[in-house]
């Protein structure tokens, strides 16, 4: 996998960490640029927390001290990963139109930036030779389950897809070694979901999460582990940036599983329009 990207790991671990922590993890997100220049008492200081705090942090991490912290720090900027000032002042369409659409490009490019593409290389075996595709969500996960869902169905994959929790529960436990279980969770801890996968995982079957947060409880029970890049100022239930994310990686795994055989893919999709089209033809 590659190496995520330090502003990413500190989103990443937010939900995780002491409120302490959280104090010096907001000042350096909000202010990423002003922490090279900082000392680590000033860091104390402006964040009101002890110093062994803040060594602390350095060190949860994966780091010897602070003045390694800030270095890797420095070095990320430099390559352009700072998210930029949230303020739309105006309220207009345009200002808000930009930043959505600034918000959502740079997701998809810190995202991108942290794909761990031996796990989405194993994803797509895996998916590609399962008997059957179980994809479990809630929520505001629940529009990207179907979309994925109805994708592979399209394409002649065996794939189940339930709205309601407590029918996904009861697939979970009668799922088989021969199935492949999706979570899809933001937060990782729509304990549904996570519930779902732990039983599929006791049944013996491959499951995949497609989440945010790296220490979440539902990485505990996923063979695959796929991270999409959260958005400090959305810590709210639905992160829409991150959404786009989820969509996207689940596209490009769409997109590799049905080149893998085309010719039946594209056989199967063919079916599907013309039925579609017959349909239309009916109204």
């Amino acid at each position: 996998m590659n190496k995520i990207n330090l502003l990413t790991k500190i989103k990443s671990i937010y939900p995780n960490i002491t409120d302490s922590e959280k104090n010096i993890a907001d000042l350096v997100l909000n202010n990423p640029e002003d922490i090279y220049t900082l000392t680590i008492k000033d860091v104390a200081r402006k964040s009101k927390v002890s110093l062994p705090t803040v060594f602390r942090f350095a060190q949860r991490l994966g780091f010897n001290g602070f003045k390694d912290f800030k270095v890797e720090l420095i070095k990320d900027i430099s390559v352009g990963f700072h998210i930029s000032p949230e303020g739309i002042q105006d309220g207009s369409i345009e200002a808000v139109t930009k930043k959505v659409f600034e918000k959502e490009i740079i997701n998809l490019k810190e995202t991108l930036s942290n794909i761990d593409f031996p796990g989405m290389q194993e994803a797509v075996e895996i998916i590609f030779h399962s008997n059957r595709i179980l994809f479990f969500a809630v929520s505001s996960s629940l529009p990207v389950a179907f979309d994925v869902y109805l994708r592979f169905t399209t394409a002649g994959f065996n794939c189940f897809y339930n709205s309601d929790i407590y029918t996904q529960k009861i697939v979970s436990t009668q799922s088989k070694k021969s199935d492949v279980a999706i979570g899809i969770s933001f937060s990782g801890e729509s304990k549904e979901v996570v519930n779902c996968l732990e039983n599929a995982r006791s049944n013996g079957t491959k499951t995949m999460c497609i989440t945010t947060f790296i220490n979440s409880s539902i990485t505990k029970y996923s063979d695959i582990k796929l991270y999409t890049a959260p958005v400090h100022s959305l810590y709210q239930r639905v992160d829409f940036p991150s959404r786009m994310a989820q969509i996207a990686i689940l596209n490009v795994i769409y997109m590799l599983v049905i080149l893998k055989d085309m010719k039946k893919a594209s056989k199967f999709i063919s079916k599907s329009e013309q039925e579609l089209i017959h349909h239309r033809k009916k109204e």
